[in-house]
């Protein structure tokens, strides 16, 4: 797979591509390494169990660590769809309100991972 063919797969995710390889000052290889290792982050499963369990605390750190790891690699669309959600739980928001948020948080998560295991493998 070419590189034009990899950013364009990544950016339909909400991945700005340009940007996360410039976070990482253009080498490629090493961008992609962290993109896999991504994959292995625990911090959306603890988010959705914590919120699942009506700890919204600890659902509250869990998804600000996804929405710091998301931010650095440049998964824009997860970074604003975790962000959204920190922000409602710090607002003191319900669990009921802030489902819908999590669904996102879940959708988009989904969609870069598969994405992510698309091109690297």
């Amino acid at each position: 797979m070419d590189q034009l063919e990899i950013k364009e797969i990544l950016c339909d995710a909400g991945v700005d591509y340009g940007k996360g390889l410039e976070r990482f000052m253009g080498n490629v290889a090493l961008y992609h390494k962290f993109l896999g290792k991504f994959l292995d982050d625990t911090s959306f499963s603890q988010f959705q169990a914590d919120f699942t369990a009506g700890d919204m605390e600890k659902a509250g750190k869990s998804v600000h660590t996804l929405k710091g790891t998301a931010g650095n690699l440049s998964l824009m669309r997860l970074y604003t769809a975790a962000d959204e959600t920190v922000q409602a739980i710090r607002a003191g928001k319900s669990p009921v309100e802030i489902e819908p948020l999590a669904r996102q948080v879940e959708k988009v998560y989904t969609e870069n991972c598969e994405a992510i295991r698309k091109v690297i493998g």
